[in-house]
């Protein structure tokens, strides 16, 4: 069943970042990108739709690394490609970005 294999997947994803060191890295904003997923449900014969929002940002550390990490909608907006600051992370988790001024 493709659904148990979705929420199999995020389980151990979530486990892999649990068990994760915290890390903080200077890491610079590089890209930013929105991704909209689209759902048809059937509901005793009736279709309903819904759509859902994921927000991604890119950092670059100082090795030149790249990773992105999904961030909350409440800070999508605040995030600024071209910002400097310290890139909080666990695992694939992203914690937060505090911006050097």
């Amino acid at each position: 069943d493709i659904a148990q294999c979705l929420v199999g997947s995020e389980m151990c994803i979530r486990d892999s970042n649990n068990n994760s060191p915290r890390l903080s890295v200077d890491a610079k904003i590089v890209d930013k990108r929105s991704h909209t997923s689209h759902h048809h449900h059937n509901h005793n014969g009736h279709m309903h739709t819904s759509s859902s929002t994921s927000y991604y940002v890119t950092f670059e550390v100082q090795s030149g690394d790249r990773m992105e990490l999904k961030v909350p909608r409440s800070e999508f907006g605040l995030l600024v490609e071209g910002d400097e600051g310290v890139l909080s992370f666990q695992g694939t988790r992203y914690l937060g970005f505090e911006r050097k001024y």
